[in-house]
């Protein structure tokens, strides 16, 4: 991997998270990660993205090409240290009774007309005591419920 990937990784991690690298669990790669990403931004900022190995090793090409240094084995043991410490989290329950617009949007995959609809619909009918509930608001692609109800949570 390039030096500059894992620079622009750490910085797309400052800017997303502002979690501190102090914070960030010890582990085979911390220092490697700290030293890495330090040399652009203050190690005290951290990262607490959720990705898959493939996803971080997507992410630490983007910051290689964007100018971090390290070693090839800097990179490696960066790559290892993220993806054991930050890797993908099972998906949470959605409580639809309960989650913003954002959250409905972004948790079921619906655009966001569709989420303000439903919480519209919501807020106007009341709470929804079952996935059939959902089947009646105008403007929604059911589909895209039922494609995700075993995260549903009523």
């Amino acid at each position: 991997m390039r030096t500059s990937t894992l620079l622009a990784l750490c910085a797309t991690l400052t800017f997303l998270t502002g979690t501190a690298l102090a914070d960030i669990p010890p582990g085979n790669g911390h220092d490697e990660t700290v030293k890495v990403c330090g040399k652009c931004h203050s190690p005290e900022q951290a990262a607490s993205l959720r990705q898959t190995r493939t996803g971080w090793e997507e992410t630490i090409s983007k910051m290689v090409n964007m100018g971090s240094e390290g070693t090839d084995e800097e990179y490696e043991k960066v790559l290892d240290y993220l993806t054991k410490q930050f890797g993908p989290e099972a998906p949470k329950p959605i409580e639809v009774n309960t989650a913003s617009s954002i959250e409905l949007e972004a948790g079921l995959g619906l655009t966001r007309s569709e989420s303000a609809a439903l919480v519209k619909y919501r807020d106007e009918k009341g709470a929804f005591k079952s996935i059939d509930d959902i089947k009646n608001v105008p403007g929604l692609d059911f589909k895209k419920v039922e494609a995700r109800k075993a995260r549903l949570k009523f």
